[in-house]
């Protein structure tokens, strides 16, 4: 299942670039894939990480995704998609609350694809410095914001033995970027 999730993404995604390194946008589920699978996620968290952009950013319905890899897999990937008729602001107030409530496998998804963007934002910086934050619709503030408050949130209601290893690497590369 996998492996078919992973063309069926990577058909999805083709043609599409990473906002601020170019690189083939595929990239980026992969990582968020392989992040779930060495922090041992089932499959179905895994699917749903190679998965969790094809309703928000391509024509893949989430029907289609339930049709294809299941209601479990189709409901995570809904947890994480955004309504993109909202305002930034709103979208990203949603997201964090989806963070505060959801359960492990919701928390899991979002975290890791917010660690693997911040990981890009931080090469970036490597070599751009501070234009970096110009690649996006909202600066440097706003992404603060953003990515602080998924981190103050990430641990609520659950259990301190569940808790993933990379959650702490979330938090740290939010201290590393944004110089907290």
């Amino acid at each position: 299942m996998y492996e078919k999730a992973k063309a069926y993404a990577q058909t999805a995604h083709e043609g599409q670039k990473r906002k601020i390194t170019g690189e083939i946008y595929f990239s980026h589920p992969l990582n968020v894939a392989r992040i779930l699978r060495q922090a041992g996620f089932s499959e179905d968290v895994v699917i749903a990480g190679l998965l969790h952009d094809v309703v928000e950013d391509t024509l893949v319905t989430a029907n289609e995704i339930e049709q294809e890899f299941g209601s479990h897999v189709a409901a995570l990937v809904l947890s994480h998609t955004e309504d993109k008729t909202l305002s930034w602001e709103e979208r990203k107030a949603h997201t964090i609350e989806t963070v505060r409530t959801g359960n492990l496998e919701e928390k899991a998804l979002i975290v890791a694809d917010k660690y693997d963007n911040l990981s890009s934002i931080r090469y970036a910086m490597s070599s751009e410095g501070s234009a970096v934050w110009q690649h996006f619709n909202r600066g440097y503030d706003l992404q603060e914001w953003y990515y602080t408050s998924v981190a103050k949130v990430m641990l609520y209601g659950l259990d301190p033995r569940e808790i993933p290893a990379y959650f702490d690497a979330y938090e740290r590369m939010v201290r590393t970027v944004f110089k907290k």
